[in-house]
């Protein structure tokens, strides 16, 4: 029984994930926020980041995400921004790639502590179903949809994104993603309910520094994407000794559930760790995290590792 539930579990997520492969479900975004935000390309005036990022999530599940990812951000002059990704997630026989560039234009206001920044992301995206498929007796073959998913699916988007902080400890940020992918979804439908904003994510946090060599920094994320359920994340961050050692735990809620999923993964939250630590240029972060709920059962949870560059500029380049 326990393997029949968990083949169905697998089909119907599979069908729901290659809708949905532009959103991966990522929780470093506290680390590198261009994961969730083209307007922090470059909001760093001082530093030039590089990320490598890798997550392989429900370890043990039949078919189970794998996502990886490459990213670059960093200043250019006084006011402009610019950062690049790279990212693959495989999915059961279901392979999507996305890449993406993002532009942002900075704004401070020195004597308030403000800073603020707009940005763009231009996204070129793929999904692609694997030869293995095909060696199935379910195929249908000469079946359009399976062809033309064999040779890749292709889309271009786009997103708006908004971010800020104040005195550098308190910060924010709302993205618009799928602005191009939503308006192709809405083509034919009612004009009373084809809104051009229907998805977002807000991001907001404070940190508290409480003595010279310890900061607490708590944040939320609420998200609304396309395909994917409403998600609420509640996260706290702890940094010890001028962040040479670093903790934290999350919270995620969703509510909503995937289409096609049965009902008990309506409505699914999940609690994580993080651990890291900062030397020099290196930077160092692990997680995983778990279900709260019985579809634990049927997996050993989730992973996520990142390891981060950060390069300091000159003031040359800073001043041209």
């Amino acid at each position: 029984m326990k393997k029949f539930i968990t083949l169905i579990f697998a089909c119907c997520i599979l069908v729901q994930w290659s809708q949905a492969q532009e959103e991966a479900v990522l929780m470093h975004y506290q680390i590198n926020p261009l994961l969730i935000n083209p307007a922090t390309a470059g909001f760093d005036a001082e530093h030039h980041k590089l990320f490598i990022n890798t997550r392989t999530q429900w370890t043990g599940f039949p078919g189970a995400p794998k996502t990886y990812s490459v990213s670059y951000n960093g200043p250019i002059g006084k006011r402009l921004g610019i950062g690049a990704l790279l990212y693959a997630e495989s999915i059961g026989n279901v392979s999507s790639y996305r890449a993406q560039l993002s532009y942002a234009f900075r704004y401070d206001i020195e004597d308030r502590g403000l800073s603020f920044a707009l940005g763009l992301s231009t996204e070129f995206h793929e999904m692609r179903l694997n030869n293995s498929s095909l060696d199935n007796p379910l195929y249908d073959a000469g079946d359009e949809v399976v062809g033309d998913a064999e040779e890749g699916v292709k889309a271009f988007d786009a997103s708006l994104g908004f971010t800020g902080s104040y005195k550098k400890n308190t910060f924010f940020g709302i993205a618009l993603p799928n602005l191009i992918r939503n308006r192709l979804d809405n083509i034919g439908v009612d004009s009373t309910s084809n809104s051009f904003i229907q998805y977002f994510t807000l991001h907001a946090g404070h940190k508290f520094e409480v003595s010279n060599s310890f900061s607490l920094e708590p944040s939320f994320l609420l998200k609304k994407v396309r395909n994917v359920p409403f998600q609420f994340d509640i996260n706290l961050k702890a940094s010890f000794l001028d962040e040479k050692l670093i903790g934290g735990v999350s919270y995620r809620a969703t509510t909503g559930n995937l289409a096609g999923l049965p009902e008990q993964l309506d409505g699914v939250s999940s609690f994580g760790v993080l651990i890291g630590t900062k030397y020099q240029a290196l930077r160092f972060f692990y997680s995983y995290d778990v279900f709260l709920d019985e579809f634990q059962s049927f997996n050993g949870g989730s992973h996520e590792i990142t390891i981060g560059f950060e390069f300091g500029r000159s003031d040359k380049n800073k001043n041209k």
